[in-house]
Order: structure tokens, then sequence, then C-alpha cells
């Protein structure tokens, strides 16, 4: 449901708890979003930063952020098999790489594109 949905998921998880449960849903479903990120980020930031030159801190950041990357490596192996299930597909992947790889920060460039070469490779 969130690719077919503008703006960030907070809105999606927002307007499909609401769709479910109404009010009550779109209330619970951006806190359910955002408590485990403030408990887990904001609350310890302070204490982290304080203390950022431990050794036994700076080696759980690194942990955390390996981590972190491993999740994110995950979820792209997952979309990626979704997404790519042809030739023309793989060919759009090929060439959003090398254009990220080429031109960095320009993501929204990117998706106008790779829009585009979907519409033209696989029609209306």
């Amino acid at each position: 449901m969130s690719l077919i949905t503008r703006g960030p998921v907070v809105s999606t998880a927002t307007f499909i708890s609401y769709l479910d449960c109404r009010l009550p849903g779109a209330i619970v479903a951006p806190i359910a979003i955002f408590i485990p990120i403030y408990l887990g980020v904001v609350v310890p930031g302070k204490w982290l930063v304080r203390h950022q030159a431990h050794p036994q801190v700076r080696a759980f950041v690194r942990g955390a952020t390996a981590a972190a990357a491993g999740a994110i490596a995950g979820a792209t192996v997952v979309l990626t098999r979704a997404a790519v299930i042809d030739w023309q597909t793989a060919a759009i992947l090929a060439a959003s790489l090398l254009f990220a790889w080429r031109f960095r920060n320009k993501e929204p460039l990117l998706v106008l594109f790779a829009g585009a070469a979907g519409v033209l490779l696989k029609g209306f």
C-alpha cells in the first residue's frame, strides 16, 4: 500500500489504520511508529553524545550502524526480488544504480527517469 500512496510511511500507516479502525487507529499508528525511535535514539542520544569517546560506546554505535546497514541491505534484497521480474526491469535497475553512483543526491530525477523508462519499455 505504501508504494501507491504519496508521502512518508507514517502518513500511509496512519491512513491505513484510519481505514481499519477509524480515529483510534489513526491516533495509535503514528504513536506506535515513533515510540520505538524515540526510546531507542532520542532518549539515550544525549548520553551517547556525552560519552562518545568511550571505547564501549563507540563499539556499540559501530555495531548498531552495521546492523542498520544490514537491515537496509536485507530490505533492498526483498524489494529487488519483487520489482525485478524481467530483462526490462533489470535494465532499469542497472541504469538506476549507475545514475545513483554518478549523480549523487538526485533521487527525484532518478525516479522520474526510471518511471519514464518503465512506461517506454512496458507501455501504457
